[in-house]
C-alpha cells in the first residue's frame, strides 16, 4: 500500500532527455508509438508533440527542443507535408550548433523510416514533390522564401550526420529497428553523463550547483487560463478603441473551457462597463428558450431591472446604442436561438456603435454569417496539463505515480475537464487504483465526461452519427481525402452528401490536421463505448476469428477490424461473412508488423470464402490474404479500394468484374500474381501497386480502358519483359525499377512526370520518348546495357533530372540543346564516357553534374567559368584526371576524393567573386599528385574569396559554422596563419589595437593524421574558450564529410584542412573587441564522440579583415546569375547525394539570400 501525501508545493515532471520529430499522420500509430513507448520504458524521458496540445505556438515546441539533449529527426516520404516538422527541423539545427537558448549543443540523430537518403538529397519523388507543394501553399508567400532557405539548410545538416536508416525495400523489422535506435540514444546519453561529470559546469558565486528550476503554478506570472483571457481580450477589443460593433465566436470541444473563459470574461468587464449580460443556454431546455425568453434576458439584463415591459427596450435603444454594451449568449446549440434577436427584433444591438457580443459553441457552423472573428479555445500543453492534475490529486507525485501521471495528461489530450475529472477520480486513491483507472482509460470513460460528449453525440442525425463512428473505428489518421470517398453519403440526392467530414470537423468531433483526420482519445473512447452498448454491435474490433461466428446481428454489422498479432493460426468458415449485407469496411492485419513482410496469415480459408451477393464493401484490406483470388460471388460495385500486399492470388478474380467506383488497389509483393484480370473494368482506378508481384509477365492491353490511372509501381517485377502498346491518357508516375527482365520499353503515355526504368535490362529507348515533354525526372541507373541515348531527348523541354548513373556502356552523352531551360541535375558517374560536349551554354541552368568513378575522363576540357548556376560538382575516384580548369564562379561543393592522377587546377581556382551561396567547399582529399603550385592555388582563392564576403549575410543566428573550407593532402601549415602551434591545443593572446571595424571573421587551419580503420562520418571541431570576458565557448566545424550507404571513406596519410567562417552572431561580435585570450582545441569526432585513431598534428588561427577591394566591388556589379542567362531562374536543389555517389558535405549555414531552391519555385510559382 503507497500512501499519499497531501503536498501544495511538487516540482513538475523533468524536462525531456530526447525530442522527437517526426511526421505524426504518417507513422503516430505506428512506428512512433512502439519506439516512444520503448524508450519510455527503458527510463528515458521522450518527448512527442501530442505532450504538448495541438493549438499551442511553436515556441512551446522549440522550447522541448531546447531542453532536450537528444532529437530524433525522424524522415519519412510525408515529412515534408508539415511546415510544422521542417521548422522543428530547423530550430534543433540551431541547437545542435548552440544556438540562442539553448543550454547545451542539442545532439542530432537523423532516422531515415524507409526512405532513401538520396531522395530527400536530391529532392525527389513524394519527399521532394511535397516540399514544392507545401512551399507553394496560399497565404505563405509573406517570408517564403526565408522558410525554404531555412529548411534547406536544415535537409543538409541531416544528411550531414551519422544516420541510422530503415531501407524502404529492406526487410529489417520495425522492432528491430526501434531496439538499434533505443541502444543508440542510451548509448550517447551515457556519454553526455559522463562529459557532465568530468566537467561540470562552474556556478557563479560558489557554492553548491543550485537544483534545478520548475515552473509551478505558484511561480508562473501568467496562469494559462489569463493568456486565453487575453488572446479573447485582443479580438473582441474590450478597451472599446472603434466604433465597430464586435461579435466573436468562442469555439472548441466540449470540455475545453468556453464557458469558463466567458464568464471570466464577463467578470472582470462587469466591474467596468454598466450594461452587461450573460445568457446561458440549457440544451435540455432548448425550447422553452426561444427569441421571447432572450428578449426578456436582454431585457433584465441591460437595464438591470427584474420586471419591465419588453417594450421598454424598444423606447431605451436609442440610448443604448450609444453606450458600452457587453452581451454574451453561452452554450448556443441552435443558430435560431440567436439569430433572430441579434438580427431581426434586437438588431440595433448589432447596429450599436458600441457593443461586444460573445458566442461560445461547440458548433463553429452556427457561427457564419453572426460573427466577425473566431476564438478557438486551445488546449492546455503538457506542462499546464501537469499543474491542473497535480492541483486536483492534491499529492505528491513520485516514482510510478509520476510516471502515470504523464499518461493521464497524456490521454487528457489538453482538455481542462478530463484533467479535472480524473483528478477527482485520483484524489486520496491508492497507486494500485491508479494503475488500475490507468489501464481501464481506454475502454471506460469518466461519466461527466462522456455525458458531455455524449450530448453532443446526440445532436448529429443519422448520417452523421455513421461517418463519426466510422472514423473512430477504422479511418483515424487517414488522409482526407481518402476519408471522404470512402464515406461520401449513400443518399446522392441528400443536401449532407459528402459534407459529413466537414461537419464533424466544425463541431470539433473530430480534426483535420495537415490533411489527416484526427480523432481525440476521449472521443474515441466514447465511440467504443457506443457501439458496445449497442447490441447490434455494428463495429466490430476482434483479435481473434472465431468471433466471427456469433450469428446474431450479422446484418448490421458496418465494419470489422480482425488484428492476427495475438491469435493462434486457425481455419475460417466459409459462411464467416453471410448475412453481412451491411458489411462496408473489412481489415484483416498485423498490428504488430506493420510492414508485413515477417507475418503469417494465420486465417486459413479451406473452403474459401463467401460474401452476400448484395455486398456494399468498400474497403477490403487483408495482409497475406491465403486465398488464390478473391470470391466469385464478391460484387466489387461498391469497391473503393483494395488492398491484398504479401497476399497468395494468382488473380483478383478469375473473370471480369465491373468495378466503377475502384481507386486504389495495391497487390504488392503478391509474388504468385500472374493475371491482372478482374481490374480490367475499373475505369476510375487512380493507383495500381503491384511492387514485388515477381510472377507478373506481361500488362494486358485493356489497361487502356484505366481512363484515370495516374500512379503505376511496378518496381520488382522481375518477370515482366515488355510493356503492351497502349496509351494511357492521365498516367504521370510509371515505375519499372528492378524489372531485371524489361529489354524494351514503350511509352504508354504521354503525360509521365516521373519515369523509373533504373535497373532494367534496356538496351535502347524508343524515339516516342521525345513526346514526353512533361517529363520532369528521368531514372536510368544501372541500366548496363544501355550504350546510346536518342538524339529526341533534347526535346524534353521540361526534363530537370536525368540520372545515368553505373550505365557502364554509356559512352556518349548528346548535345541535348533543346533543354537548357530546365535540365538542374545530370548523374553521369560509373559511365564510360570520356568527354561532356565542347559548348555547356546548354547546360548553363545546372546545379549538379556527378562525373565520379570515371576512368575515361582525364580532362574537362567544357568551359564551366560560364556555368553560373553550377552549385555541385562531383569528381570522386576519376583515377585518370590529371587538370581541373576554371571552376564555376557560385560552385558550392567540389568534390575530388580519390582523383590520384590529379596535379593541377588553373590560378585562380574560380572568379573569387562576392556570392550569395551559403558556403563553398573544395575536397581533394587523397589527390597526393597535386602539385605545390596548386595547393597555393587553393589557398589563395579560400583567403582571397574569405576576404570578400559580407559578415551581414552570415551567421546572424549562430556561430562557428564553416562558410569555406578545403581539405588537401599535406602537413605544413601556410603562413596565411599567424598564430600556429603543434598538437591540438592552440593558445594565444590577440593584439589590443587590431582593427576591429574591419574584422569580419576567422580562418582555421588543422593538420590531421589519418589511419586506414576510419569512421564514414567525420568532424574536425574546434572549441574555442575565451579566457578574459564572460563569453560562453563556442564550437566550429573546420570541416566535415558523411559517407552514405556501405562505402568507407578511407584518407590516407596526412591531410590539412581550412576552414572560414564570419566572426560571431551580431550580439557577440559587439563583444568580441574585448577579447585578448583565447584557447582553441582541436578534436576529429564522429558526431557523437572522439576518433582516437584521427590525430591532430598542427593547427593555426588567423583573423580576417575586410580586402580594400570589397569596398569597390558591389554585388550588383558582379556577374551574378541572373545576369548572365537574360533573367533565367536558379534550380532548387541542396547539396546531392546518390547512392554510391555520395559526396563529402561541409557543413551548412544560415544565410538570408539564397539562389538555389527559391528561384526555382519562384519561376515554377509564376
Amino acid at each position: 500500500m503507497v500512501t499519499i501525501v497531501p503536498s501544495p508545493d511538487v516540482k513538475v515532471g523533468p524536462e525531456p532527455e530526447v525530442f522527437i520529430n517526426f511526421r505524426g499522420a504518417e507513422l503516430r500509430k505506428t512506428f512512433i508509438s512502439h519506439l516512444h513507448a520503448r524508450l519510455r520504458r527503458e527510463g528515458i524521458n521522450a518527448f512527442i508533440d501530442s505532450d504538448e496540445d495541438a493549438g499551442q505556438e511553436l515556441k512551446n515546441l522549440y522550447k522541448r527542443i531546447e531542453q532536450s539533449k537528444i532529437a530524433l529527426a525522424v524522415l519519412s516520404s510525408k515529412y515534408t507535408e508539415s511546415h510544422w516538422c521542417l521548422q522543428e527541423l530547423v530550430r534543433m539545427m540551431e541547437c545542435s550548433m548552440k544556438g540562442e537558448g539553448c543550454n547545451d549543443s542539442l545532439r542530432v540523430i537523423p532516422i531515415f523510416y524507409k526512405l532513401e537518403t538520396s531522395t530527400v538529397a536530391e529532392l525527389t519523388g513524394e519527399f521532394g514533390l511535397n516540399l514544392w507543394n507545401l512551399w507553394r501553399l496560399p497565404g505563405r508567400d509573406r517570408g517564403r522564401d526565408n522558410r525554404i532557405v531555412n529548411w534547406n539548410d536544415a535537409l543538409n545538416f541531416v544528411l550531414s550526420r551519422n544516420a541510422l536508416i530503415l531501407p524502404e525495400n529492406g526487410n529489417g523489422k520495425d522492432e528491430d529497428f526501434v531496439s538499434r535506435i533505443v541502444h543508440h540514444v542510451k548509448t550517447i546519453l551515457g556519454q553526455i553523463s559522463t562529459q557532465r561529470g568530468q566537467n561540470p559546469k562552474p556556478q557563479k558565486g560558489g557554492g553548491n550547483p543550485k537544483p534545478q528550476k520548475f515552473h509551478s503554478r505558484a511561480s508562473n506570472n501568467t496562469l494559462p487560463e489569463d493568456q486565453r483571457l487575453k488572446q479573447l481580450e485582443a479580438k473582441l477589443d474590450v478597451e472599446f478603441n472603434d466604433k465597430e460593433t464586435r461579435i466573436v465566436g468562442v469555439v472548441g470541444m466540449p470540455g475545453i473551457g468556453k464557458t469558463y473563459l466567458a464568464k471570466k470574461l464577463f467578470d472582470k468587464l462587469e466591474k467596468k462597463i454598466n450594461h452587461c449580460v450573460i445568457i446561458e443556454f440549457d440544451s435540455e431546455n432548448s425550447k422553452e428558450q426561444g427569441s421571447e425568453w432572450v428578449e426578456e434576458k436582454l431585457v433584465k439584463g441591460l437595464l438591470n431591472q427584474d420586471c419591465i415591459d419588453t417594450n421598454a427596450l424598444v423606447v431605451l435603444k436609442d440610448s443604448l446604442m450609444e453606450k458600452k454594451v457587453v452581451i454574451i449568449f453561452d452554450n448556443v446549440t441552435d443558430k435560431k436561438q440567436i439569430f433572430e434577436p441579434l438580427m431581426d427584433s434586437c438588431d440595433w444591438i448589432t447596429k450599436g456603435s458600441r457593443s461586444r457580443i460573445v458566442i461560445t459553441t461547440r458548433d463553429k457552423a452556427l457561427t457564419e454569417g453572426l460573427v466577425s472573428d473566431l476564438y478557438e479555445v486551445p488546449g492546455l500543453n503538457e506542462r499546464e496539463g501537469f499543474e491542473l492534475f497535480r492541483d486536483q490529486v492534491c499529492c505528491t507525485l513520485k516514482g510510478n505515480l509520476m510516471e502515470m501521471s504523464r499518461k493521464f495528461v497524456e490521454f487528457a489530450g489538453g482538455n481542462p475537464l478530463a484533467l479535472k475529472e480524473f483528478g477527482k477520480e485520483l484524489k486520496g486513491k491508492d497507486e494500485d487504483h491508479w494503475k488500475t483507472r490507468l489501464g481501464t482509460l481506454r475502454q471506460r470513460s469518466n461519466p461527466k465526461i462522456r455525458d458531455d460528449l455524449i450530448s453532443c453525440y446526440d445532436e448529429l442525425n443519422e448520417q452523421q452519427k455513421d461517418v463519426f463512428l466510422d472514423i473512430a473505428f477504422f479511418f483515424r489518421s487517414q488522409d482526407e481525402n481518402y476519408v471522404r470517398s470512402l464515406l461520401h453519403s449513400y443518399d446522392p440526392e441528400s443536401v449532407e452528401s459528402g459534407q459529413e467530414v466537414r461537419n464533424l470537423a466544425e463541431k470539433f468531433l473530430i480534426a483535420v490536421c495537415d490533411g489527416r483526420v484526427e480523432m481525440h482519445d476521449l472521443l474515441f473512447t466514447m465511440a467504443k463505448e457506443l457501439v458496445e452498448a449497442n447490441e447490434d454491435k455494428s463495429r466490430m474490433l476482434l483479435s481473434s476469428g472465431a468471433e466471427l461466428r456469433n450469428k446474431e446481428g450479422r446484418d448490421k454489422v458496418r465494419g470489422i477490424v480482425l488484428d492476427m498479432s495475438n491469435m493462434e493460426e486457425m481455419p475460417l468458415e466459409r459462411e464467416a461473412f453471410v448475412g453481412m449485407t451491411n458489411l462496408r469496411y473489412l481489415k484483416v492485419y498485423n498490428f504488430l508488423c506493420p510492414s508485413h513482410s515477417e507475418t503469417e496469415c494465420k486465417l486459413n480459408l479451406p473452403d474459401g470464402l463467401e460474401f452476400p451477393k448484395e455486398n456494399i464493401v468498400r474497403y477490403f484490406q487483408w495482409v497475406k490474404f491465403p486465398g488464390k483470388e478473391l470470391p466469385s460471388d464478391f460484387d466489387p460495385k461498391n469497391l473503393i479500394d483494395l488492398s491484398l500486399p504479401y497476399s497468395q492470388i494468382t488473380s483478383v478474380w478469375d473473370c471480369n468484374k465491373v468495378a466503377p467506383n475502384l481507386k486504389w488497389v495495391d497487390l504488392s509483393y503478391s509474388s504468385n500474381l500472374n493475371s491482372l484480370m478482374g481490374l480490367l473494368e475499373a475505369p476510375n482506378l487512380l493507383r495500381l501497386n503491384l511492387k514485388g508481384c515477381t510472377s507478373l509477365k506481361e500488362l494486358p492491353e485493356e489497361m487502356k480502358k484505366m481512363k484515370n490511372l495516374v500512379y503505376l509501381n511496378l518496381r520488382g517485377c522481375t518477370s515482366l519483359s515488355s510493356l503492351p502498346k497502349i496509351i494511357m491518357d492521365s498516367l504521370k508516375t510509371l515505375i519499372l525499377s528492378g524489372c531485371s527482365n524489361l529489354r524494351t520499353f514503350e511509352v504508354i503515355s504521354e503525360q509521365l512526370e516521373t519515369l523509373y526504368l533504373n535497373s532494367t535490362a534496356i538496351d535502347v529507348l524508343p524515339p516516342a520518348i521525345g513526346n514526353l515533354h512533361r517529363l520532369i525526372f528521368l531514372n536510368l541507373k544501372d541500366c548496363v546495357n544501355l550504350a546510346t541515348l536518342p538524339d529526341c531527348l533534347g526535346k524534353l523541354k521540361s526534363l530537370q533530372e536525368v540520372k545515368l548513373s553505373r550505365c557502364s556502356n554509356l559512352k556518349i552523352f548528346p548535345d541535348v540543346k533543346d533543354i537548357k531551360e530546365n535540365l538542374r541535375v545530370l548523374l553521369l558517374d560509373k559511365t564510360s564516357i570520356a568527354a561532356m560536349p565542347g559548348s555547356t551554354s546548354h547546360l548553363s541552368l545546372l546545379r549538379r553534374l556527378c562525373l565520379s568513378r570515371n576512368d575515361n575522363i582525364r580532362s574537362l576540357e567544357f568551359d564551366m567559368g560560364q556555368m553560373f548556376h553550377l552549385k555541385w560538382l562531383e569528381l570522386k575516384y576519376c583515377k585518370n584526371l590529371t587538370s581541373l580548369p576554371l571552376l564555376p564562379p557560385n560552385l558550392q561543393c567540389l568534390n575530388a576524393h580519390g582523383c590520384t592522377s590529379l596535379r593541377t587546377v588553373t590560378s585562380p581556382l574560380a572568379r573569387p567573386l562576392p556570392s550569395e551561396q551559403i558556403h563553398s567547399t573544395f575536397i581533394f582529399t587523397n589527390c597526393h599528385e597535386l602539385e605545390q603550385a596548386s595547393k597555393n592555388a587553393i589557398i589563395s582563392y579560400i583567403q582571397k574569396k574569405s576576404e570578400l564576403m559580407s559578415p551581414d549575410r552570415y551567421n546572424q543566428d549562430s556561430v562557428f559554422k564553416s562558410l569555406i573550407g578545403t581539405c588537401f593532402p599535406g602537413c605544413e601549415i601556410s603562413a596565411w596563419f599567424n598564430h600556429q602551434a603543434v598538437g591540438s591545443v592552440l593558445r594565444l593572446e590577440l593584439p589590443q589595437d587590431f582593427d576591429a571595424g574591419r574584422l569580419i571573421g576567422i580562418a582555421l587551419c588543422v593538420v590531421v593524421s589519418f589511419n586506414k580503420d576510419q569512421n564514414n562520418s567525420l568532424q574536425v571541431k574546434c572549441t574555442c574558450e575565451f579566457t578574459n570576458v564572460s563569453v560562453s565557448p563556442e564550437s566550429f566545424l573546420v570541416g566535415c564529410w558523411s559517407e552514405l550507404g556501405d562505402e568507407t571513406h578511407t584518407v590516407e596519410s596526412d591531410h590539412i584542412f581550412i576552414g572560414y567562417t564570419t566572426l560571431f552572431n551580431i550580439h557577440k561580435r559587439q563583444q568580441f573587441p574585448s577579447v585578448t585570450e583565447a584557447s582553441l582545441r582541436f578534436e576529429v569526432t564522429n558526431g557523437t564522440s572522439e576518433v582516437a585513431e584521427c590525430k591532430v598534428m598542427r593547427c593555426g588561427f588567423s583573423l580576417v579583415y575586410e580586402s580594400d577591394e570589397a569596398e569597390n566591388v558591389t554585388w550588383e556589379e558582379t556577374p551574378r546569375m541572373e545576369g548572365k542567362t537574360q533573367g533565367k531562374s536558379s534550380s532548387f536543389n541542396s547539396i546531392e547525394y546518390d547512392d554510391d555517389c555520395s559526396i563529402a558535405t561541409p557543413t551548412t549555414a544560415t544565410t538570408n539570400t539564397i539562389n538555389t531552391i527559391i528561384t526555382y519555385f519562384t519561376k515554377k510559382a509564376q
